[in-house]
């Protein structure tokens, strides 16, 4: 999953977790939380960190939640209705649209800072026994502003 590797490098991950660049014993294991976090934020928030091109299919209609829609591919574009929470594509059992964020930086900085918190708890507590959850609620109330459904 590069993608989510372009969002969040290895390199800045380790910056956050104060790991020193030449010690590479962890990076397989910090990659993969990296992926996991960014994950864990497109689906609890749909807003799609990387830009990729995604079929829909619904019955009769697509309802699309994720965010941001840049571009319709469906050759002739449908018509669309635009809510704040979601777009509906009310003639078409399917439809494909270019979505998620064109760059990294267009991510917003709580969504970054959310998947790092998350990168560091993970890291660093995930053996202790006093931890109770892997993801703080701190973060998920950061998260939840960007959620697109209820």
């Amino acid at each position: 999953m590069a993608a989510y590797l372009d969002v969040i490098t290895l390199e800045r991950a380790k910056l956050y977790l104060r790991i020193d660049n030449e010690l590479t014993d962890d990076d397989t294991e910090i990659e993969s939380m990296i992926n996991a976090s960014l994950r864990y934020i497109e689906k609890r928030t749909n807003h799609l960190v990387y830009a990729r091109e995604q079929v829909y299919n619904g019955v009769g209609q697509d309802i699309v939640y994720d965010y941001p829609i840049n571009e319709i591919v469906t050759d002739p574009a449908p018509f669309v209705c635009h809510f704040t929470m979601f777009d509906v594509f009310p003639n078409d059992k399917t439809v494909t649209l270019k979505v998620g964020y064109l760059t990294p930086d267009l991510v917003p900085d709580e969504l970054i800072q959310s998947a790092l918190q998350m990168i560091k708890v993970w890291y660093y507590e995930s053996e202790k026994q006093v931890n109770s959850t892997l993801i703080p609620e701190s973060v998920k109330e950061a998260m939840d502003v960007y959620r697109r459904f209820l």
